[in-house]
C-alpha cells in the first residue's frame, strides 16, 4: 500500500537545492508514516495516499535512514517503537530539515514527553485510538506550516533586496508563528509559562524574566533567569521590592506566609546575574478586561531601552493571556472533579487514586507509608441534637483542624459520610501514632463552636501501614486500616488503634 523505496537508493528530489522546493502544491509534499504495528501504519498510508506522496516503515531506525536519503514534508511517527523512540526520530528529521514538520502519536504522552516534543520542534500529538477524520485535519495544518515555512525561506533568501525594517518584521512574524505554534501544544500551565519566559528570555535579553498569576483561586509567580537559576530568596526579595509595580495583586503577608507558589525554572547552565540593580518593566496579561496578571521583565543598569522590543511583548502577552486562563480553567475542573464538594478537601476518587500511585512509589522505592482512617464517632447524636447544617459544620470543622496538623505531602481525604481518610508517604507506625495523637488532642481540645452552641465530638481512628517488603493489595490494606479503626470504636471510642498485623 505504501511505497517504499529500495535499500541503498536515493530520492532524485532530496540532491535538488533547498530553492525548488519553495514553490509546490500540497499534493507535491512527501509524508513518512512511521509505527512498528504494520496493519495500522499501512491503514495511515492508504488514509494519505491519494492526498500525498506516501511511504512508510516499520522501525525507528529505518525511518531515520529513510529521511537521510529523502525529503520529507512531514513526518508521523508513535511515540513508542520497539528500537528507539519517536523522539529519536523527530530529532533525526530536524537535524535533516529543521522545517519538516513532525506529528507524534501517542497513548500515554506526559508533561514530560511533551515538554521535550515541543522543544525540539513537534507540532502536534495525535493521541490513539486514532480518528481518521482529525487525523486529516492535523496533516493539512502540518502541510499549511511546511509551505508557509518554505515561502519565508523564499523571502529570506531576497532578504539583500529588502529594507531592514521590513527584514525585523519578516523575521518577528515568523518568530510569533513558531512561539504560537508552540504554545498551544499544551492545556498546562505550567508548560505554556515555560515556553513563554524562553521566547522572553530570548528577545528582552533580560537578567530575569517572570509572570505572577492571580486567577481563578491560583496565586502562582514563574521565574526565569537569563541563566542558570536564580535563588529563590533572592527572587522573593525582589519582587517584594518592586511589588507595587510589579505583582500589585498580591500582598506582602503573601509573599512572608508562603501562599504564593513559586516556581523557578533553569536556563542551561552557569551562574545566575546578580539582581540588584535591575529595574523592571511590567506587562499587563488582560482577557476581555480582566486582569489574570503579569508579564515582568527586569532589566540590568546598562541595558537599552527595548523599544519595538516591547512591542513584540506586549503582542505575545496577548496571545498567551486567553491560553493560561484555559489552563487555569483546566486545573480547576480536574480539582474539582477530585475534591469534596462540602469540606474542600480530596473525595473519595482522589483517594483512590492517590493509594494507588503511593503503592506503587513505595513498591519501587522498597519504602513504606501509613494509612489511617477515621470516623467521628455518634456522628448520628450531632444531627438529632443540632441538626444536619450543624452536622455539615461539624464535618467541615474536623477537616480543617486535621489538614493544619499534617504535611503537604500528607493526603488527607473524605471517604464518604463522616469517614476519612489520610495517606502519610514515608511513615511508619510509630510516626503515624504520634500524627494520630496530634489530631485527636487538636479536636478534644476545644470544642466547635456553632451558633452558640458548643459542640464537642471525637474520632476514632485506625493505623495500617504498606510495607514494600511485605506488600498487600489495596483492598486488604483499605480492609486493615477499617479494621482497627472498628477496633478503636469498640474499645470506648475516642481511640487510636493499630492494625494488628503492624503491631
Amino acid at each position: 500500500m505504501c511505497w517504499r523505496p529500495e535499500n541503498g537508493g536515493r530520492d532524485d528530489c532530496c540532491m535538488a537545492p533547498l530553492i525548488k522546493q519553495l514553490i509546490k502544491q500540497p499534493s507535491e509534499c512527501r509524508v513518512l508514516i512511521v509505527d512498528d504495528e504494520v496493519k495500522f501504519c499501512d491503514l495511515l498510508c492508504g488514509a494519505l495516499e491519494s492526498r500525498y506522496k506516501v511511504t512508510g516503515c516499520y522501525s525507528g531506525k529505518e525511518a531515520c535512514a529513510l529521511i537521510e536519503r529523502n525529503n520529507f514534508d512531514a513526518v508521523v511517527t508513535d511515540l513508542r517503537l520497539t528500537d528507539i523512540s519517536g523522539i529519536d526520530v523527530l530529532r533525526c528529521a530536524k537535524a535533516k530539515d529543521p522545517y519538516t514538520e513532525v506529528l507524534l502519536i501517542t497513548g500515554y504522552a506526559s508533561l514530560e514527553s511533551a515538554s521535550v516534543a515541543i522543544d525540539l520542534g513537534a507540532i502536534s500529538y495525535i493521541e490513539k485510538p486514532v480518528q481518521l477524520d482529525d487525523f486529516f485535519v492535523r496533516i493539512e495544518k502540518a502541510m499549511a506550516s511546511r509551505l508557509f515555512h518554505l515561502k519565508s525561506l523564499r523571502l529570506m533568501q531576497k532578504s539583500d533586496e529588502m529594507s531592514s525594517e521590513f527584514k525585523d518584521h519578516l523575521s518577528d512574524i515568523t518568530s510569533l508563528y513558531y512561539f504560537t505554534r508552540k504554545v498551544t501544544l499544551s492545556l498546562e500551565v505550567a508548560e505554556i509559562v515555560r515556553i513563554t519566559l524562553e521566547e522572553v528570555n530570548r528577545k528582552s535579553r533580560a537578567p530575569l524574566c517572570a509572570m505572577g498569576f492571580s486567577a481563578m483561586g491560583f496565586k502562582e509567580i514563574y521565574v526565569m533567569s537569563s541563566q542558570g537559576e536564580v535563588d529563590p530568596a533572592q527572587a522573593k526579595t525582589l519582587f517584594l521590592r518592586h511589588r507595587e509595580e510589579v505583582f500589585p495583586f498580591f500582598e506582602k503577608d503573601q509573599f512572608q506566609e508562603g501562599t504564593i507558589t513559586t516556581v523557578i525554572y533553569k536556563n542551561g547552565q552557569g551562574k545566575a546575574p546578580p539582581l540588584d540593580a535591575v529595574r523592571p518593566i511590567a506587562i499587563p496579561l488582560v482577557v476581555t478586561g480582566t486582569s489574570i496578571g503579569t508579564l515582568a521583565v527586569f532589566l540590568g543598569e546598562n541595558d537599552a531601552a527595548m523599544n519595538g522590543g516591547l512591542h513584540f511583548l506586549n503582542i505575545i502577552s496577548s496571545i498567551v493571556s486567553p491560553l493560561i486562563e484555559h489552563g487555569y480553567s483546566v486545573r480547576q475542573v480536574r480539582q474539582l472533579a477530585k475534591t469534596d464538594a462540602l469540606t474542600g478537601i480530596a473525595n473519595h476518587r482522589s483517594f483512590q487514586e492517590t493509594l494507588d500511585h503511593e503503592i506503587s512509589r513505595v513498591n519501587r522505592k522498597g519504602s513504606t507509608f501509613s494509612l489511617i482512617y477515621m470516623d467521628i464517632d455518634d456522628f448520628k447524636r450531632v444531627n438529632d441534637t443540632y441538626g444536619h447544617l450543624a452536622g455539615d459544620a461539624v464535618l467541615k470543622d474536623l477537616a480543617k483542624r486535621v489538614s493544619e496538623n499534617i504535611r503537604t505531602v500528607d493526603e488527607f481525604s473524605r471517604y464518604g459520610g463522616e469517614e476519612f481518610a489520610l495517606i502519610l508517604p514515608e511513615t511508619g507506625s510509630k510516626g503515624a501514632e504520634v500524627v494520630a495523637r496530634r489530631i485527636k488532642k487538636a479536636i478534644v481540645s476545644n470544642p466547635f463552636l456553632y451558633r452558640r452552641n458548643a459542640i464537642s465530638y471525637t474520632v476514632s481512628m485506625g493505623i495500617a501501614v504498606y510495607d514494600a517488603k511485605r506488600p498487600v493489595k489495596k483492598h486488604v490494606l483499605i480492609n486493615q486500616a477499617d479494621a482497627a479503626m472498628y477496633s478503636a470504636k469498640r474499645d470506648g471510642k475516642n481511640r487510636i488503634s493499630l492494625c494488628a498485623t503492624n503491631v
